[in-house]
């Protein structure tokens, strides 16, 4: 006879309320965890599918990913010229928004270097890559755009040539990927009104072909030393070199810090509540059958099976919450507004992390359990 599935029958609605509230809060904790992997997914992504070995950036700056960099065009002609380098792309990305059904939609608009990147990096779910120096777009899918849409940004009329999935910044804004003369034609533009007080007040409009291009990116020959062209890149003075690990932890550790911190932070609580209500649930069915305990050790029972039934009891609490957590994370997670990101890894930590919880749960009860007599049974 199992002692702890016995006592579980006997109260088992409450049981049954306490496993759905650790389910609750254990799928809320996985689900914070995975927006947080999702929102590092969607802002590793551009520099992951960029390939490159160097990011070419204005001096001073920490890349056009933490702020504004602008670099003169010629910076392009100058990175070809280097010795390991086999090729250089020009990189643009600025904030833009057009109206679509009615409802104005947000994006980050990527400038590619056609034709040496055609985005073939991008993940699309439809359509193709650019095969046009001009008027081609690859869009997110969640901007609502198919192919074959046209889309309008200042006076270029781009059609949609392919739709991307999971193409998206940190902000969650969904990406559209265009030629780099497309993207400063876009970057440009400037009303009608604003050019003619710019012309009044004597400002002259910038041309797109002088215009100022935000990275350039480098890959170098096989075998080439990365440190010597990035040492080459820095002695330029207006420009500095990062690689694309570096840039990555600029963005980890500066865009997305506080970000991980509050996360952190607030999974933090959330098992720690988890910990006490499995502690408080334990403790007081520990309380509820302590002329139970008394009755077993006055017949001889060893604390072994007292300690083995409550832990038990935690287990099972445990697992049945984490089982609910992991059946509803997929059923909800199409209702977030940003991606959730969880690998078989993350489940097997949280695994882990429940055990835990349940052992460290159990021994206020068990504290409890040690402590009666054989001879209260008599009280």
């Amino acid at each position: 006879m199992n002692l702890a599935i016995k006592d579980i029958r006997a109260g088992l609605f409450r049981f049954t309320l306490t496993c759905v509230g650790i389910g609750l809060m254990l799928m809320t904790s996985l689900a914070m965890t995975g927006l947080y992997q999702g929102i590092v997914a969607d802002a590793l992504s551009i520099i992951d599918h960029a390939h490159a070995d160097l990011w070419v950036i204005e001096a001073g700056t920490e890349g056009p990913f933490a702020e504004s960099s602008l670099i003169d065009r010629s910076v392009l002609s100058r990175s070809l010229a280097l010795q390991d380098v086999a090729t250089a792309r020009q990189f643009t990305l600025q904030s833009e928004r057009f109206s679509m059904h009615g409802k104005t939609v947000r994006v980050s608009l990527v400038g590619l270097d056609y034709p040496t990147d055609t985005g073939s990096t991008i993940p699309l779910s439809a359509g193709r890559y650019l095969r046009a120096g001009r008027n081609e777009a690859i869009a997110d899918q969640s901007t609502g755009l198919h192919t074959g849409d046209t889309l309008r940004l200042g006076t270029t009329d781009l059609t949609v040539v392919g739709v991307a999935k999971n193409y998206q910044d940190y902000n969650g804004n969904p990406m559209v990927a265009v030629s780099v003369n497309d993207a400063l034609d876009i970057q440009a533009h400037r009303p009608e009104e604003s050019v003619y007080i710019s012309r009044d007040a004597g400002r002259v409009q910038v041309p797109s072909k002088t215009a100022n291009i935000a990275a350039v990116l480098l890959t170098l020959v096989p075998g080439a030393n990365l440190q010597q062209v990035q040492q080459q890149v820095n002695r330029w003075g207006d420009v500095i070199a990062l690689t694309s690990e570096q840039e990555r932890e600029v963005f980890l550790y500066g865009r997305l810090e506080r970000l991980r911190g509050q996360i952190v932070l607030f999974t933090a609580i959330l098992l720690v509540v988890t910990a006490v209500v499995i502690a408080v649930t334990l403790y007081t069915m520990t309380l509820e059958k302590l002329h139970e305990i008394a009755l077993l050790k006055l017949i001889g029972a060893r604390n072994r099976v007292i300690i083995s039934m409550i832990l038990q009891q935690s287990i099972a609490l445990g697992a049945l919450g984490y089982t609910m957590a992991t059946v509803l994370i997929p059923v909800v997670s199409p209702f977030f507004p940003r991606r959730l990101v969880l690998t078989l890894n993350d489940y097997l930590l949280f695994a882990v992390i429940v055990l835990l919880l349940c052992i460290v749960g159990a021994l206020l009860g068990i504290r409890r359990a040690m402590q009666v007599e054989a001879r209260e049974v008599l009280s």
